[in-house]
C-alpha cells in the first residue's frame, strides 16, 4: 500500500514537472520572438513592395531597415515615413520611402505603423522579415519624408550617414 502511495506521488510529481518544463519553454519563446507582423486591423488596401532602382539593382545593393509610416487617420493615406533604422544604402533607403508613401490603409486605422524591410543582392524586390531583427548598428535619418525624394538629394542631406559612396 505504502509503495503504491509513493509510486502514484511520484507520478504526479513527474507530471508537474514535465508541465512546468513545457510552460517554461513556451512563455520563453513567446517572450523572446519578436513580433514584427502588422496586426490584423492594420493591414493595408494597397500595399506595392519596395523594388531597387536600376543603379541598386545594377550594384547589386542590399540591406535592412526599420521604417515607420505615420498614417492620416480619416483617409487612411500615409503622411511620412521615418528611417527609424537606415538600410545603409541611399539606393534602397529612398526606394522604400517613395513606395512606403503610395500605401493606403483603411480610414481610422492606427496612426503608426513600424515595418522591417530588406534586400537581398540577387532579388530586385524587398521582403519582410518575420521573427528577424535588423541590427542596432544602423542609425536611423531623424526628420519625416512626406514626399518621393531622390537617392541624391538624400545623400546630400545625410552624407554623414551614407558616407562617401553613398552607403556604408
Amino acid at each position: 500500500m505504502i509503495q503504491q502511495v509513493d509510486i502514484d506521488n511520484s507520478c504526479t510529481r513527474l507530471r508537474s514537472l514535465a508541465f512546468m518544463k513545457t510552460f517554461l519553454l513556451l512563455t520563453a519563446l513567446l517572450v523572446s520572438f519578436p513580433i514584427t507582423c502588422l496586426r490584423a486591423d492594420v493591414k493595408p488596401l494597397f500595399a506595392p513592395r519596395p523594388t531597387k532602382d536600376p543603379m541598386a539593382s545594377k550594384k547589386h545593393c542590399q540591406g535592412a531597415g526599420i521604417f515607420e509610416m505615420i498614417v492620416d487617420n480619416p483617409s487612411g493615406k500615409v503622411k511620412k515615413v521615418f528611417v527609424r533604422s537606415s538600410t545603409n544604402d541611399v539606393f534602397l533607403d529612398a526606394d522604400v520611402i517613395d513606395t512606403f508613401l503610395q500605401w493606403r490603409f483603411k480610414p481610422n486605422t492606427q496612426s503608426s505603423v513600424k515595418i522591417v524591410v530588406a534586400f537581398t543582392a540577387d532579388q530586385d524586390t524587398a521582403f519582410y522579415p518575420v521573427g528577424q531583427a535588423v541590427p542596432p548598428s544602423h542609425r536611423g535619418i531623424p526628420v519625416p519624408f512626406d514626399e518621393p525624394i531622390a537617392p541624391a538629394k538624400l545623400w546630400q542631406w545625410f552624407s554623414e550617414l551614407y558616407g562617401a559612396a553613398g552607403h556604408r
